[in-house]
């Protein structure tokens, strides 16, 4: 039971957002018009790549990330080794890195793109300009998002857990959430933060939901791509036990990018997503 007044006020909170959650389901499963915005739309503009340019786009994130996380490792490791906040500082330095290096990929995607086609005698054909509405539509959107998410996961969540014990499968979180627990350094656990709730949410985004889901629902159809894109981003995590609830919230995240078109409102749902669970860590209330 939580005992000090800030684990009361967030507990209190917690509730408020899961009763709020409930009542926007409750709307959804209810009201036809609502469900019909949400759940049977598709804004999404067509992403004119090929397979083979598909694969370099993961690929070029990927390596990216891979490459300057493996520079980090090799120039820093020995300042991190005597560090007092080791597991945090790399957290926060590889996770920088991995992060940064994927954004970086990102940008420079279409410049290799152009420079493929380029090589064979043609420009590649453009991409489809998306409408991009005032900045309080995709926060509204993306907290509803979040609303809506909060008691499905901890619905399922609940039943995996169970699950994972009858089969005898880790239940532990992530390492990760450990580590935030147990760092002392308010340097080093706002670096976390900004890695946590900042380039994460943007880096893995515009992979998953602007990259994999988009090529995945132009060409496979919406079910189809659901299903790899929540198996993709659960299993990136490499933990059992989040495995389900974030293959969810990746669904989740999924529709919300349809529905709307903006990929502003998966990165802002997925970063309030980080922040609730890293503010409840830090408060010391169990998971």
């Amino acid at each position: 039971m939580p005992t000090g007044p800030v684990q009361q006020f967030l507990v209190a909170f917690e509730l408020s957002l899961l009763l709020m959650g409930a009542f926007v389901v409750f709307r959804l499963v209810t009201n036809p018009d609502q469900r019909a915005r949400w759940l049977e739309s598709n804004r999404l503009t067509r992403w004119p790549v090929t397979v083979l340019e598909f694969i370099l786009f993961i690929a070029v994130m990927f390596c990216f990330g891979v490459l300057l996380q493996t520079a980090a490792q090799i120039l820093l490791k020995d300042f991190i080794a005597t560090s007092a906040s080791r597991a945090g500082l790399e957290v926060l330095v590889y996770g920088a890195a991995f992060h940064g290096g994927a954004l970086l990929g990102w940008r420079l995607f279409p410049a290799l793109r152009r420079r493929w086609h380029f090589d064979y005698g043609a420009p590649p054909p453009p991409e489809e300009p998306a409408a991009q509405p005032a900045w309080p539509a995709p926060l509204y959107q993306a907290v509803g998002t979040l609303l809506v998410a909060l008691p499905v996961l901890i619905v399922f969540n609940l039943g995996w857990t169970l699950l994972l014990r009858e089969l005898g499968l880790p239940e532990e979180p992530q390492d990760l959430i450990a580590i935030f627990a147990h760092t002392k350094s308010s340097l080093v656990l706002a670096g976390m933060l900004v890695v946590a709730c900042v380039l994460a949410p943007l880096s893995e985004e515009l992979m998953f939901r602007a990259g994999l889901y988009r090529f995945c629902r132009q060409h496979l159809g919406r079910p189809t791509a659901l299903l790899v894109n929540g198996v993709c981003f659960g299993a990136l995590h490499g933990n059992w036990a989040g495995f389900l609830p974030l293959a969810l919230l990746g669904v989740a995240l999924s529709l919300a990018y349809e529905a709307t078109g903006d990929i502003r409102v998966p990165v802002i749902a997925h970063a309030l997503f980080n922040l609730n669970t890293v503010v409840i860590v830090l408060s010391g209330i169990p998971l």
